[in-house]
């Protein structure tokens, strides 16, 4: 490997945070909104800055997350039916699909079909992350930096420069996103960053062994798979009942997360761990977030709302020494003891 290719994702993680300041500075009020447009513009001058022309996987990546970018800024601006935004979203990934981009595991035309689903999936998922206390820009810049390397140890620098750039632009958006406190991308920053980096890990398992495409797709993705269903869990929680925790912790624990399932990714791609062991142990605890989160927290909630019902009714009641007699309330009597007037209605 030239040390061209090996600098430039460090080269395109640079320039694509400068122009993502530089875009976002003037709309900071605005950020929410047009943060999308701005990660994509960022994105792609620092890839053609970095790289020059990209290849054809690379082009259709772009193109199909710019689309659903735009996707995301009329669904953010205006009303937009769930139907419609996931037909638009299926329509980007099967263009990705059918240049190359797509999970190869059964090697027949099942890929297809299972690449589109799994692309939407953890899109909207990444997506999910944006409303938990603005979690995606910090996981988005720990995920694209991981695979980043990992696209490096395998040999592959076009796909390395570009979630570097994706990397460089969310933390160049990171000031201007605030909102609160925290670090919004807003719908269309969301799909974008969610869409590049799943298709980005798809591409790089593409073609490879079952077990290495399995936690290929897995170790990035737990981030965002933990992320939805704490949000799920959380909403439900203020469903049932006013008392949640605050928000704002989960961006530094799925950070974590993310680092850690980098850092096992990156193993895999050096032969240090087995890929079927990653894979398995990435899938159990998917499986175990999704399964007993809702059933624990759902558990706890009901107690709390059950107890919250129980301390009401019996402060509500009289005490078992209180002489004083029992019936319908008096209505209420002015200053002088005798009742209110009656309100006349004329007309």
């Amino acid at each position: 490997m030239t040390p061209f290719p090996a600098l430039a994702p460090a080269l395109a993680g640079a320039v694509a945070c400068l122009l993502s300041a530089v875009c976002l500075r003037p709309v900071r009020r605005m950020a929410p909104y047009l943060t999308g447009m701005a990660l994509a513009a960022a994105t792609a001058g620092a890839l053609m800055t970095a790289y020059g022309a990209p290849d054809r996987w690379v082009s259709a990546i772009l193109l199909a997350a710019a689309a659903v970018a735009l996707l995301g800024l009329i669904a953010d601006v205006g009303a937009l039916p769930l139907v419609t935004r996931l037909i638009v979203e299926s329509l980007a990934a099967g263009g990705v699909v059918l240049c190359g981009v797509q999970v190869t595991l059964t090697g027949d035309w099942l890929d297809g079909p299972v690449s589109v689903m799994w692309i939407v999936a953890m899109t909207n998922a990444y997506g999910l992350l944006d409303r938990l206390g603005g979690a995606l820009a910090a996981v988005a810049a720990v995920t694209g930096a991981f695979l980043s390397v990992t696209a490096l140890v395998l040999g592959d620098p076009a796909l390395a420069v570009l979630p570097a750039a994706l990397t460089g632009a969310c933390l160049g958006a990171i000031p201007y996103g605030r909102a609160r406190g925290r670090a919004r991308l807003g719908p269309s920053g969301s799909l974008f960053a969610g869409f590049v980096l799943t298709c980005t890990a798809a591409g790089l398992t593409a073609g490879r062994g079952t077990a290495v495409i399995a936690a290929g797709l897995l170790l990035p993705a737990l981030a965002a798979i933990v992320g939805a269903g704490a949000y799920a869990a959380r909403r439900e929680a203020r469903r049932a009942s006013r008392a949640t925790g605050p928000a704002r912790k989960a961006a530094p624990a799925l950070c974590g997360v993310s680092a850690g399932t980098g850092t096992a990714g990156l193993a895999v791609a050096l032969g240090w761990v087995p890929a079927g062991a990653a894979a398995t142990a990435t899938a159990a605890t998917a499986a175990a977030v999704l399964c007993c989160t809702p059933l624990r927290h759902g558990l706890f909630t009901r107690l709390r709302h059950d107890h919250s019902e129980r301390a009401r009714w019996a402060s509500s009641r009289m005490t078992a020494g209180d002489d004083r007699p029992r019936g319908p309330v008096p209505p209420p009597r002015s200053a002088a003891g005798n009742p209110p007037p009656r309100v006349v209605r004329r007309g």
